[in-house]
């Protein structure tokens, strides 16, 4: 109860302006924003290479020590090439464009693909359970 009491009920209070180190989206200025009218963006350039990023990051977050065969086989399922990377890659994307470091978002992007990998071995052997 005496959490209760000390609760505030008033609504949050925002900053009534931008914060200093806000960043416009690409094409919008301070006034409006605007359309651009020709990019020179290539998507799957920009996507191929965050994939090599992300797959060494990956190489160097599994290291082989023992039981030595415990560990190939787990770097062989996670590094092999049927998984597409993509959840890892929408990470480090979604780091970009608020202005934040690339190079902090690749452990969360790790651990989010072998969290996903694990989770979908997991649900595939759920039988033997």
């Amino acid at each position: 109860m005496a959490f209760l009491a000390s609760v505030s009920t008033s609504p949050p209070r925002y900053p009534s302006r931008k914060p200093p180190n806000f960043i416009l989206p690409i094409g919008c200025s301070a006034s409006s924003y605007s359309v651009l009218t020709a990019t020179q963006f290539d998507l799957k350039t920009y996507w191929t290479t965050l994939i090599a990023e992300i797959d060494h990051e990956l190489d160097e977050a599994i290291p082989l020590k023992y039981p030595e065969r415990i560990y190939e086989a787990i770097r062989y399922s996670i590094m092999s090439k049927g998984f597409k990377r993509a959840p890892p890659v929408m990470c480090v994307a979604a780091c970009e464009p608020i202005g934040g470091n690339l190079m902090a978002a690749f452990p969360t992007a790790c651990t989010l693909e072998m969290f996903l990998f694990f989770s979908f071995q997991f649900e595939f052997f759920s039988f033997l359970f």
